[in-house]
């Protein structure tokens, strides 16, 4: 887009003024909420074409913007300019025909308090459709978008500055083959100022506005019975609870058979081979009296003897 050396003088010349007026400008209404509020009047000092005769033209500045942005969320504010009520006003210098469009190139000053987006000029455009218009005709400004993210909660302010208005063909926006309809700079620094928009960027909701989440407290479960009864109801059986305590034991009943014995376990019966004990008996009684007998045998004979 063309842009004369007047017009980029201008802009660093707005650039320096509105900087100025930042300090003034937030530490009047540092606690101002983001609004859309009515247009705002703003004079400028508009030249016609390249070197042309400047006049002034009180613009209406139409700037708006989201009313409670949260940090880190993209901030998108539009800024339009609309003609004035009464003449004067930018007006077709000539024929416009449907093959050509009107471009809108303009400097939004962007500040920040505390510094939650750069500080700096934006430069924005935007490119009205193709529509023909007569001489003389009320030219139809195309609104622009500019777009921030703020990093934490504070006041952002956007305000105009100079502009400027070119004819480039429909089939090819942006070739640099344009002509210059008007090259516009801000007469009135203070109204500028007054029609900036302020945005307040403020706390999620699920914050407690100081940039803490506020922590959502965890449900008590509630009991659920271990049985279902079905059928007849009976009453519930009690719980008993057996404890017992162990003592420590002597070392020695701790120790483990180290070999395991041969043979059967041990059951306590007789076995199963040899005579029955009974005939054992019967045999010691016999023998008794077998030396019973023989003992009385010889002692007669002793005595028959003497």
């Amino acid at each position: 887009m063309l842009k004369s050396k007047t017009r980029r003088r201008v802009a660093v010349k707005t650039a320096a003024i509105a900087a100025a007026c930042g300090g003034l400008f937030f530490g009047a209404v540092p606690a101002i909420a983001s609004m859309a509020a009515a247009p705002l009047p703003v004079s400028y000092s508009c030249t016609a074409g390249t070197g042309g005769v400047a006049a002034t033209y009180k613009l209406q500045m139409d700037i708006t913007g989201p009313l409670a942005p949260t940090p880190n969320s993209t901030v998108v504010a539009t800024w339009a300019i609309r003609q004035p009520a009464a003449s004067p006003s930018l007006l077709a210098p000539s024929a416009i025909p449907a093959t050509e469009r009107l471009v809108f190139d303009g400097d939004a000053l962007v500040t920040a308090n505390p510094s939650i987006v750069p500080s700096e000029l934006r430069t924005v455009g935007a490119t009205a459709a193709a529509v023909a218009a007569t001489s003389g005709a009320p030219l139809q400004l195309p609104a622009v978008m500019i777009t921030m993210t703020p990093t934490a909660t504070g006041v952002i302010a956007v305000q105009p500055g100079p502009f400027g208005l070119y004819l480039e063909p429909a089939a090819g926006p942006g070739s640099g083959n344009g002509v210059t309809l008007y090259d516009c700079d801000v007469a009135t620094p203070a109204e500028a100022s007054a029609a900036a928009l302020l945005i307040t960027v403020k706390p999620s909701a699920a914050g407690t506005g100081t940039g803490t989440p506020t922590p959502t407290p965890t449900p008590t479960p509630t009991p659920t019975p271990s049985n279902t009864n079905t059928g007849t109801t009976s009453p519930p059986k009690p719980t008993i609870t057996v404890t017992q305590t162990e003592t420590s034991k002597p070392a020695k009943d701790d120790r483990q058979i180290d070999e395991t014995p041969g043979g059967g376990a041990s059951t306590g019966g007789g076995g199963d081979a040899g005579p029955d004990a009974r005939v054992i008996m019967l045999g010691g009684a016999l023998m008794v009296a077998g030396a019973a007998a023989g003992g009385l045998v010889l002692r007669r004979r002793t005595a028959t003897r003497g």
